[in-house]
C-alpha cells in the first residue's frame, strides 16, 4: 500500500445493522418504561422540585439585600446581576445533573431485587442510567415552568446578553451529569459489601452543599478551601458549568475543567466495575 492510499472503514453489514437495532429497540423500551414510573410519581418530583428551588431562591434575595446595604458593586467579582444570574443557572444545572440513584440501588440489594434484575438482558448499570435519565426530564419538563417563573420574578436584575452559552458549557453539563451518575452508582454498589449503608451515603451528601457551590460560589471561599473543591468531585457537578456559563473562566481553565470531568468519569467507572465484580460474589439475594 502506498503513502497516499486510504483505507476505507468496513461496510456495516446487515447482521451488524440488525443488531445495532434491536440494541436501539430494547434500550428504547426500556428506557419508556422508567418513563412511565417517572410519571407515575409526578407528585413526588414536583415536591422535590420545590424542596431544591425554594433555599435556592432565597439566596439571591440575601445577597441583593446585602448589596444594597452596603453599597457594594462587587463581591468576590460577581456583581448583583450574576450572582442573581449564579443562582437560577445553579438551580437549572441541578435539576438536569443531581444524580440520587444510590438510595434506590441500596433498596434493590437489601430486598433482593437485584437478583430479577441480573436475569435480564441489560447490565444493571444500563438501567440504572435509564432510571436516571427518566427521572432527570421528567422533572425537567416539570421544572422549566417554575425557572420560567423565577427568571421573571429577577428579570431586573438579570442581563441574559453577556452569558456563555458556547460548546464548552453544554459539554460541562454532558459531564457533570455523568461524574453524578457513576459516583453515585459506584456508592450504590458498596451496599453489596455493608448491610447499612444511609452513613456511608451521608459522606457524599454533606459536604457536597458548601463544595458544590450551593451555598456561595467557591471563588468566595478562602483559598484553602477553594483548594479543596477544586480536589474534590463536587464543583465539576454543578459549580463548574455555572462558572462556565457566567464567563468566570478562562479558555485554558475551561479545557482543564472538561478534562478533570473526564477524569472523575473515568475513576468512577472503574470503581464502579469493581465494587460490581467483587460484589456479586458476597450477594446472596436477602430479602426474597
Amino acid at each position: 500500500m502506498t503513502a497516499t492510499q486510504v483505507t476505507s472503514p468496513p461496510p456495516i453489514t446487515p447482521d451488524l445493522r440488525q443488531l445495532l437495532v434491536r440494541e436501539f429497540r430494547k434500550h428504547w423500551r426500556m428506557y419508556l418504561i422508567w418513563m412511565q414510573d417517572a410519571l407515575a410519581y409526578r407528585a413526588t418530583a414536583l415536591i422535590w422540585i420545590m424542596t431544591d428551588t425554594i433555599p435556592l431562591l432565597i439566596m439571591p434575595l440575601l445577597w441583593l439585600a446585602a448589596y444594597q446595604d452596603n453599597g457594594h458593586h462587587e463581591i468576590a467579582g460577581f456583581g448583583p446581576s450574576q450572582l442573581t444570574a449564579y443562582y437560577l443557572v445553579l438551580l437549572g444545572v441541578t435539576n438536569l445533573v443531581q444524580c440520587h440513584q444510590m438510595w434506590e440501588m441500596a433498596t434493590d440489594i437489601k430486598e433482593g431485587r437485584l437478583s430479577a434484575y441480573l436475569l435480564r438482558p441489560f447490565s444493571y448499570c444500563t438501567m440504572n442510567y435509564l432510571s436516571f435519565l427518566a427521572w432527570r426530564l421528567m422533572r425537567t419538563v416539570l421544572f422549566l415552568p417554575v425557572f420560567a417563573v423565577a427568571a421573571f420574578l429577577f428579570r431586573h436584575s438579570l442581563d441574559w446578553s453577556v452569558y456563555y452559552y458556547g460548546p464548552e458549557f453544554w459539554a460541562a453539563i454532558l459531564l457533570g451529569h455523568c461524574v453524578s451518575f457513576f459516583i453515585t452508582y459506584a456508592f450504590g454498589l458498596t451496599a453489596l459489601y455493608f448491610v447499612e449503608t444511609r452513613s456511608l451515603f451521608n459522606f457524599w451528601y454533606l459536604p457536597m452543599t458548601l463544595f458544590s457551590g450551593q451555598f456561595a460560589p467557591l471563588a468566595m471561599f478562602p483559598p484553602a478551601m477553594r483548594r479543596v473543591a477544586d480536589f474534590l468531585p463536587y464543583r465539576y457537578t454543578v459549580a463548574l458549568p455555572t462558572e462556565i456559563f457566567l464567563g468566570k473562566l478562562s479558555s485554558t481553565e475551561m479545557r482543564y475543567g472538561l478534562m478533570i470531568q473526564v477524569a472523575w468519569i473515568a475513576g468512577a467507572y472503574l470503581m464502579g466495575s469493581l465494587l460490581w465484580r467483587e460484589g456479586l460474589k458476597r450477594f446472596t439475594g436477602a430479602g426474597l
